[in-house]
């Protein structure tokens, strides 16, 4: 009898839990993704406590025929930024600044920047520009695209699906993190893996923070500012808990499970309902009542 109580309590568990299990997981999601409050963002001093060079490369656009693009990709980078950092940073007109680096899973990453005008310099447009965050691969289709800003082919891409684009030009990172015509903003980004997979195994993922002071093949894209300017950059390096892989899995799979279960568990309870092999049968006289 009590092996029955138990089964019963035991299956009734298993129910509740199919139902609640997938609630249960977007709540921990949720409540452990990183939040950004905006009166702490970017609480970074202005001074480093490390050597910024030794994990950030620092490209310049150049448009200067005799010139050679500013540019220390030899200096290859192998480590993943996991402290904060602030650094100031020139872009010319007409011309765009990066800087490349690598992130790492288990860091949630907040940039905050804001142009202002140079005073040797001064732009004519005011200090606004545009900023991306874009991949390697993303930044040598950018750098293609500066060099052949004077040709209109570019221009005729906008025909093409989103996800046919980028086979041809360059693209933001997971497309979205573009800020145009902005003088200053903030956005954060977190990352699930250090690696991408490639015909020559797995490659350390770069990436390059893009501040554009000029007119790209993008129709958003703010113009060049006509001159000048000067950015502040802080990064604000946070930790972050990450799930296990297995968790989107689980929380994927574990309601259509139930929809599937759940059925069959109750019909088999229903149809075994009341059968009971081990009780006897007691059997009862009727009375016959004689006119």
């Amino acid at each position: 009898m009590i092996d029955l109580v138990l089964k019963k309590k035991l299956t009734a568990v298993f129910l509740k839990s199919c139902f609640l299990m997938p609630m249960f997981l977007i709540t921990i999601a949720i409540s452990m993704s990183p939040i950004v409050q905006a009166e702490s963002i970017c609480d970074v001093p202005a001074s480093n406590n490390w050597e910024v060079d030794e994990k950030v490369n620092y490209h310049q656009l150049v448009d200067n025929f005799w010139e050679v693009d500013i540019d220390n990709e030899n200096s290859y980078i192998y480590q993943p930024i996991t402290q904060d950092f602030s650094s100031e940073i020139s872009v010319r007109n007409d011309s765009a600044s990066a800087i490349s680096f690598v992130l790492t899973p288990g860091k949630s990453y907040t940039f905050c920047y804001s142009f202002s005008e140079d005073q040797d310099s001064p732009p004519s447009n005011g200090a606004k520009a545009d900023v991306y965050l874009m991949t390697e691969g993303n930044w040598e289709f950018y750098r293609g695209n500066y060099e052949l800003r004077y040709e209109n082919w570019l221009e005729e891409i906008g025909f093409l699906p989103v996800e046919f684009r980028d086979t041809i030009t360059w693209m933001p990172f997971r497309d979205v993190h573009s800020y145009e015509k902005v003088t200053s903003n903030f956005f954060s980004v977190a990352v699930d893996t250090q690696y991408s997979s490639s015909w020559l195994g797995n490659e350390r993922i770069e990436y390059f923070l893009v501040f554009d002071n000029w007119d790209n093949n993008r129709n958003t894209d703010q113009k060049a500012a006509g001159g000048d300017l000067n950015i502040e950059l802080l990064v604000d390096v946070e930790d972050r808990l990450v799930l296990p892989k297995f968790t989107a899995y689980v929380l994927v799979a574990v309601l259509p499970l139930s929809c599937l279960i759940v059925p069959l568990v109750i019909n088999s309870k229903y149809h075994s309902y009341g059968i009971n092999k081990d009780d006897e049968i007691e059997e009862t006289d009727i009375p016959i009542l004689d006119n």
